[in-house]
């Protein structure tokens, strides 16, 4: 199941006049998650403005929620700046408060092993596995708090990407994350947000919202509620472009094994744009922010793309 946050709960057109879109013409672009690997979508994206590609709509989750609002700013130099500056800079700051308060949490759940329950000691180890399942205890606090604070990223972002021009852009700009769990649904509602029907700061919350993997980084504030990564639930968004009505649309994923349901777009053309060869799983490919492995990874996906430019035709 998902949300539409927001005014976007139904098809919404982009002015023709504003973006050249027309329905079942125009193509969109989706950028899936997968952490430093995203540099793979940047090197797609300088190989798509090359080959004379623009885009109606922008959908992005995770890494690619940053990298769609890159190209929704429309500066390609900045978004390499930004990424050179993400193998220099600790992307991570750990929050030793956090840390004990962890540490606080998980003691009082093993403390419940030890309470006095004669003959229903049954009742004990119930009590200590919803403790620790619920958001009181260890493993609820580390879901939502997680171990890193996301926060310090802030200003570095801040340096390259303009949120204003992304929150003013023209191109329609969908970003998902999954919003508070429930006992039905454990990760959590996937959640569609349009960043043009918010401000500036609430932007900032959904992009880094939808970046936040549960567990490692802390929970985001949107509207009051928390959110976390977009990927855990919809990897490729490409539910609010084929909502929006656009039936042409380009995927960037970084696995090579990326697959999706067709039957679930009937009558739209989905092309996507993936490697060859996996470049590796999480935790260790995902937090990989090295020069060589962004570097690498971006001259894939510009070798990639362009191979794909060649064959490929949107008004065939």
């Amino acid at each position: 199941m998902y949300q539409f946050e927001g005014a976007f709960k139904y098809p919404i057109c982009p002015d023709p006049q504003e973006t050249g879109f027309q329905a079942g013409q125009s193509v969109a672009l989706a950028l899936s998650s997968g952490g430093a690997r995203g540099a793979y979508q940047i090197g797609c994206w300088r190989a798509l403005k090359e080959s004379g590609f623009s885009f109606c709509a922008v959908s992005g989750s995770s890494i690619g929620a940053l990298n769609g609002a890159l190209i929704c700013q429309n500066d390609w130099e900045a978004a390499y700046g930004l990424w050179m500056q993400l193998t220099e800079r600790s992307l991570v700051r750990v929050d030793y408060r956090r840390i004990g308060k962890l540490a606080l949490a998980a003691a009082t759940d093993v403390g419940l092993l030890f309470l006095p329950v004669p003959k229903f000691g049954f009742l004990k180890y119930a009590s200590f596995v919803y403790k620790v399942a619920s958001r009181h205890g260890a493993l609820g606090f580390l879901r939502n708090s997680g171990v890193f604070d996301l926060t310090d990223i802030r200003p570095l972002l801040g340096e390259y990407l303009e949120m204003e021009k992304v929150v003013e852009s023209p191109i329609p700009f969908f970003v998902s994350t999954c919003g508070p769990p429930d006992t039905l649904d454990p990760l959590g509602p996937l959640c569609l947000f349009r960043v043009q029907e918010y401000g500036e700061e609430e932007a900032w919350r959904i992009v880094t919202g939808s970046m936040s993997i549960p567990f490692v980084f802390s929970s985001i504030s949107i509207g009051g509620k928390l959110h976390n990564d977009g990927g855990l639930k919809e990897s490729l968004p490409l539910l609010p472009l084929y909502q929006m009505g656009v039936r042409r649309i380009i995927g960037v994923s970084m696995r090579p094994d990326m697959k999706f349901k067709a039957q679930d777009y009937p009558g739209t053309e989905i092309s996507i744009i993936k490697p060859r060869k996996s470049f590796g799983r999480f935790p260790l490919a995902t937090f990989r922010f090295t020069k060589k492995a962004v570097l690498d990874w971006m001259d894939q996906g510009y070798e990639d793309a362009m191979r794909f430019c060649k064959e490929y035709s949107p008004w065939s």
